[in-house]
């Protein structure tokens, strides 16, 4: 049962900052992966033997409609505001890897989740890989100016650049954050992350330029989910 691989399913995250291009990367290398029509689901083989059943799910559509209200403001969420959001989308994520739908069309096929989201601060990343502790990481390294550039470019998104507050900044001094204990990155080093920083990684993960066409990175991302599936059934 897919159930009981939820948390050992390897999975592939594409992340970086807003406007670096992950959804789009992510999109492009499932319909190489796939048959091209589209679809978020597909089926693809691998050295034209084995079969695996890729999935894309892009975590904005997670995002609840205040919180895009206040990131159009400039106004990002606290930092138990984000644990609460990481852990609804966990269990979005856990509940596409587990649905019917998916345990139909995959049949013996094993299941290749590609994850999308900007993962901009370290406490949302800790809670993600407690979760699904066999993610593959793949950066997409793009500069702040070149991000929001892109960003500031598409009327559709809710977020608008860096800079701006917290909706934390007016609690009450010494009011305790619920999530100081729940997480290994509560530490002062992240505090609030109240400009929404993209904040350094570090853990093992693949680093793909944004400048460099979609094409080529989503070519790039194929390569790297194969070898490791690769690598993996050998």
């Amino acid at each position: 049962m897919l159930q009981s691989m939820t948390t050992r399913i390897m999975m592939f995250v594409v992340f970086g900052r807003p406007g670096a291009g992950k959804s789009t990367v992510s999109q492009a290398a499932v319909q190489l992966l796939g048959d091209g029509d589209g679809s978020n689901v597909c089926i693809g083989k691998l050295n034209n033997v084995d079969e695996f059943l890729y999935i894309y799910l892009d975590l904005d559509v997670c995002v609840p409609q205040w919180m895009k209200d206040n990131f159009a403001k400039g106004m990002y969420p606290t930092l138990a505001e984000r644990f609460e959001f990481i852990s609804t989308a966990c269990d979005y994520v856990s509940d596409k890897i587990n649905s019917p739908q998916n345990e139909n069309q995959s049949g013996n096929k094993p299941l290749v989740p590609i994850i999308s989201f900007s993962f901009v601060n370290t406490d949302m990343r800790v809670e993600f890989r407690k979760r699904f502790p066999h993610s593959e990481w793949i950066l997409v390294d793009t500069n702040k100016d070149l991000a929001e550039e892109r960003i500031l470019s598409r009327e559709d998104h809710f977020y608008k650049g860096s800079g701006g507050i917290s909706t934390g900044d007016t609690q009450t001094d010494g009011e305790d954050d619920p999530t100081t204990k729940a997480t290994e990155s509560s530490d002062a080093a992240d505090v609030d992350n109240s400009e929404w920083e993209f904040k350094p990684v570090d853990y093992p993960h693949v680093i793909l330029d944004g400048n460099d066409e979609v094409a080529t990175n989503a070519q790039k991302v194929v390569d790297i989910i194969q070898n490791q599936l690769l690598n993996n059934s050998s």
